[in-house]
């Protein structure tokens, strides 16, 4: 087992929480007062097609972040294909979120600092997984490196067609 430094510990502990809180927002959509993605009428249990699709993808990268955090945190090459595109793919959504509040807002709001905050921390935990040290540690090669840019693609993929 390779040992790793507290760089590549957090990011992937980065990545567990990040998981983690993806979970816990769509466990509380599920006991929350929302419309009923899936309900029974007239005894036919019915399920709203866009709701399931989004719950489809907010488990996958449930799955693949809970995943990609031990895996990132054993010293697997797993870990990192997978990690690196969630950390990329939660930094665009972030950068996204907070250009549109800061169209909006038109002039600074102190609401934007926790935005800027974690950008810069998920861009910290990128970088200390693209330094060549980290590289090595989880033996990615240019295939290896090119997939996970591809797994990066079909996560954006995924998340903007299955709305």
């Amino acid at each position: 087992m390779v040992k790793l430094s507290w760089k590549e510990k957090y990011a992937g502990i980065l990545v567990l929480f990040i998981s983690i809180v993806f979970l816990l927002m769509q466990i509380a959509s599920l006991f929350g007062e929302r419309s009923g993605p899936y309900s029974i009428q007239n005894g036919t249990f019915v399920i709203n097609k866009n709701e399931f699709f989004s719950d489809l993808k907010t488990y996958s990268l449930i799955l693949a972040g809970i995943i990609a955090g031990w895996g990132l945190l054993k010293g697997k090459r797993l870990g990192f294909m997978l990690g690196l595109p969630i950390l990329l793919f939660t930094m665009v959504i972030l950068g996204l979120t907070t250009a549109e509040q800061g169209m909006k807002a038109k002039k600074f709001d102190n609401s934007m600092i926790g935005l800027g905050v974690a950008i810069f921390l998920i861009f910290l935990a990128i970088l200390f997984l693209l330094l060549p040290g980290a590289r090595q540690k989880y033996r990615v090669n240019k295939m290896v490196f090119l997939l996970t840019l591809l797994l990066f693609a079909g996560l954006g993929g995924a998340y903007f067609f299955l709305q």
